[in-house]
């Protein structure tokens, strides 16, 4: 099976299937303070990190969602974030995006997010495709609504433990 199978790409960015080597850089990124918010993203070593690695690069064989890929900056041919497809209850997906803190604020969070609906709805054949994000992130919110989502409803949700207001965007 070939490991470094291109999903789709944007003008700068290629979204890719993960491949073993990422799991230095993943579990790096892992540990930065916005990505601390999340603790199912939070690795508590390189190990951990080649495990979940392995997971999802097993995943790829079977199909299954959730489905997890490596957004790659092309210039530098380096790992920069991560995309997945979530399926929801309702068969539709939730798109989640994370991209690097060095690398934030640049464009490529929107970039890979329009490409990533776009997919989702040509080559997933979804009919809606959601983001949720928490009320409180500005950025979040600015970049999901750049990418021509619309803000669909505000709700509280169990963020990790913690009830949280969250928008849910569809496009």
């Amino acid at each position: 099976m070939k490991e470094n199978i291109l999903i789709f790409s944007t003008k700068r960015l290629a979204v890719r299937r993960f491949r073993a080597e990422d799991a230095e850089l993943l579990y790096r990124y892992s540990g930065e303070p916005d990505k601390k918010e999340i603790p199912t993203e939070v690795y508590d070593s390189l190990e951990a990190t080649k495990r979940e690695l392995d997971l999802v690069i097993a995943n790829y064989r079977i199909m299954h969602f959730p489905f997890r890929y490596a957004i790659v900056l092309k210039e530098e041919n380096r790992l920069i974030g991560d995309l997945s497809f979530k399926r929801l209850p309702d068969y539709n997906t939730q798109i989640n995006i994370k991209i690097a803190d060095e690398y934030q604020r640049k464009g490529y969070g929107t970039e890979v997010l329009k490409a990533s609906a776009e997919y989702a709805k040509v080559r997933l054949g979804l009919d809606r495709v959601y983001a949720l994000v928490k009320a409180d992130n500005a950025a979040g919110r600015g970049m999901v609504e750049k990418a021509d989502f619309l803000l669909e409803k505000e709700f509280e949700k169990d963020w990790f433990g913690v009830k949280a207001p969250v928008c849910r965007y569809i496009i």
